[in-house]
């Protein structure tokens, strides 16, 4: 039973290995999300945002935004990238069959700032959760979500306008 498992392992696995040049927007746009102009937007952003929607003074909005952001920087620097994959080997996998398109299509480079917006938003609001017990409703995420989504936008922005250079 252990080399069945095995197999099909490999065989799911071993084809992902052989590609693992392909790089997908997401990958492209972690590039700027971890870059300092965005991270201090972000912050900046974050800050503003936190203390409103918590009714924080500026030294727990501080606290906030840095515990926050510390565990989505750390943990989405591997996460976001990983959500560029699971997007690329679902719905990516049918859109590229269905209009005939690469990876770095305008549905892909749509995607990246929801996905990495939710991935952020879950990651920050988690943090707040667990360190300080604050309350997480459905509109704390939904609106936490929107801002990420914005910060995350700002960077695939970036990087469709001005790409890296190979």
């Amino acid at each position: 039973m252990k080399k069945i498992i095995i197999l099909l392992l490999v065989g799911i696995f071993f084809p992902i290995v052989l590609q693992a040049n392909v790089v997908w927007p997401a990958l492209y746009t972690e590039t700027k999300v971890s870059s300092f102009p965005i991270i201090g937007l972000s912050l900046l952003l974050e800050y503003l945002f936190f203390k409103w929607l918590f009714k924080l003074g500026f030294k727990h909005a501080v606290y906030y935004t840095l515990a926050a952001n510390t565990v989505s920087g750390v943990l989405g620097l591997f996460l976001r990238p990983l959500s560029g994959i699971a997007y690329e080997l679902s719905l990516g996998m049918l859109v590229n069959s269905l209009f005939h398109w690469g990876t770095f299509n305008p549905v892909a480079w749509f995607f990246v700032p929801i996905i990495g917006g939710a991935l952020n938003g879950i990651l920050e609001l988690l943090t707040i959760r667990l360190i300080w017990k604050q309350k997480i409703t459905k509109r704390n995420y939904l609106l936490t979500w929107g801002i990420n989504t914005l910060t995350v936008a700002i960077a695939t922005i970036w990087v469709i306008l001005y790409p890296p250079q190979m």
